[in-house]
């Protein structure tokens, strides 16, 4: 080995040993927490990844067998593969089965909506955002009210009210969540600030004879098209 590659090497590898140092004097417990990090979260988080894209590729595989995608035109198109490249990372940081299970639903149908029809993009990645942002309850209320036909006819036969407001209909429907009610509160507000709903309060009230209309904004109803796949919500 030259003089010159093994001082290279050497400085190398002393730049390597300093940012350990570093790293481990930034964390509590030191270079203990840093071979934590190093040896369980980082391939952990490797780990998520791999899967994470095999089974997307495996899905996107399937699209292109049944001629529903051209996985080589998707390939090239640069929008494509910036909203894949941040749901990638999205899930990598996840843990949350729902959240990689909606994000892995907007890939796949990001890929079909480009086959037969120009994309906003700046849309999904936005809807992207909140994926990372929200919180299962998010996604159960919006569920919940985008067509709330039959939930209040369903209700309108065990009450004897005319008129009942949303909070109460999602109380019957989830009566376990009811010790989160402030919460769920916060979190209504939440969708609304998003525009994702048309009411600012659940205390909005609704005919019980299922004459109501979707709770759910169209840009509500887009996020939920495009985290949906029909026999794998």
């Amino acid at each position: 080995m030259s003089d010159l590659k093994e001082k290279r090497e050497i400085a190398q590898s002393e730049a390597r040993d300093k940012t350990t140092k570093i790293i481990a004097g930034m964390v509590p417990m030191g270079s203990a927490a840093y071979e934590l990090l190093t040896t369980i979260v980082v391939p952990l988080h490797e780990k998520k990844r791999r899967e994470f894209i095999h089974d997307l590729a495996s899905r996107l595989k399937k699209l292109e067998d049944q001629g529903q995608i051209d996985f080589e035109e998707l390939g090239r198109n640069e929008e494509f593969n910036t909203i894949t490249t941040k749901a990638i990372l999205l899930a990598q940081q996840n843990h949350q089965k729902e959240k990689i299970q909606a994000l892995k639903n907007l890939v796949e149908n990001t890929a079909l909506k480009m086959s037969t029809q120009k994309i906003n993009s700046d849309i999904i990645e936005h809807y992207l955002n909140q994926i990372e942002r929200f919180s299962d309850l998010h996604f159960l209320l919006l569920k919940t009210f985008e067509s709330p036909i039959e939930i209040m006819k369903g209700i309108g036969r065990k009450t004897s009210f005319e008129f009942i407001n949303l909070r109460m209909v999602f109380s019957k429907l989830h009566p376990e969540l009811d010790s989160k009610k402030d919460y769920i509160q916060i979190i209504w507000k939440d969708l609304y600030n998003e525009g994702l709903v048309i009411k600012e309060t659940m205390q909005h009230s609704v005919p019980v004879d299922g004459a109501i209309k979707s709770i759910v904004t169209d840009f509500g109803e887009g996020l939920l098209d495009y985290i949906r796949i029909e026999n794998n919500p």
